[in-house]
């Protein structure tokens, strides 16, 4: 009794409390008969070989999943890039003359380790598809390399999600890098990722809603393909850190894709620029009243 206690001690030194096995710690000398016996069951049937096609299979489903949806997600990739084409000629097309002599957009690839990690899985599983998991006619002589390989992606798989533990979801803002390139008279950005120091605050600001307007009619633009042309009402904040002169740029720019802005500002200033300005007051039960100050008849 002794030496199968020294023996099976042993052996369960490799498995942890949770093993895939089963297998469990005897404390009591009829645990280590029990367990002997089973032991024994388990070579005699090779019920190894049925844990094996099990993980494999487990292992191979999880797998398939994963680049099916990363897939389903780069699928996108094609009209991320015809959004960004039109969003580029819609600017060369009619663009106001001012200190901004040209907006560029491009998606470069996503530099997020998730998403790199992924699309390995991705390009792996498609390159591997008749190999992985069980042997078949299609099976190759590199099958076990590939099947050790999966289980290889599955861990880095892991360790990824452990390391992001807060991240529950891949978005597709994750499949790549928006990279503007802001020429500002001779001043050029280069390509970057962020719109900031491109000149001035107020500079920043135009090249920032001159990008939103563009993006708002790309959108606008295949709407009225099936709905007819019609306007859309935008809000546009900081208005007051532009220069005058960009104020009008920036509405003409709006409007001629009919896009109508709503500047709000605590002081009242280039009121002929807009066709309705309005003062907005609140009472002493915060209520708050709208008073129209001027029309522009155009």
């Amino acid at each position: 009794m002794e030496e199968l206690k020294r023996a099976t001690n042993s052996f369960n030194s490799h498995f942890g409390a949770n093993n895939t096995f089963h297998f469990i710690t005897p404390q009591y000398d009829e645990d280590y008969l029990a367990f002997a016996l089973n032991l024994q069951d388990f070579v005699a049937n090779d019920k190894i070989e049925m844990y094996r096609a099990r993980v494999s299979d487990h292992y191979n489903t999880i797998l398939r999943s994963v680049s099916r949806e990363v897939g389903l997600l780069m699928n996108h990739s094609a009209e991320i890039r015809s959004i960004i084409s039109e969003v580029n000629r819609d600017f060369q097309e009619r663009n106001f003359a001012g200190v901004i002599r040209s907006i560029e957009l491009r998606a470069e690839e996503s530099s997020d380790r998730m998403m790199l990690l992924l699309r390995q899985i991705r390009d792996f599983t498609e390159e591997h598809a008749l190999t992985i998991g069980e042997r078949n006619l299609f099976s190759g002589d590199d099958r076990d390399r590939v099947n050790e390989k999966v289980v290889e992606y599955l861990k880095r798989f892991m360790k990824q999600l452990q390391k992001e533990p807060a991240r529950t979801e891949l978005t597709l803002s994750d499949t790549f890098r928006l990279q503007f390139r802001i020429q500002e008279n001779d001043n050029n950005t280069g390509w970057v990722e962020r719109i900031n120091n491109v000149g001035s605050d107020g500079t920043d600001v135009l090249v920032k809603a001159m990008v939103n307007i563009m993006l708002i009619n790309v959108f606008k633009t295949r709407a009225s393909r099936k709905n007819g042309e019609f306007i859309i009402h935008c809000m546009m904040d900081e208005i007051g850190k532009l220069h005058p002169s960009n104020v009008s740029g920036i509405l003409q720019f709006a409007n001629v894709r009919n896009i109508y802005l709503i500047n709000s500002s605590p002081m009242g200033y280039n009121a002929d620029l807009y066709k309705y300005n309005y003062l907005l007051t609140k009472d002493g039960k915060s209520q708050t009243h709208i008073k129209r100050l001027m029309t522009i008849n155009s």
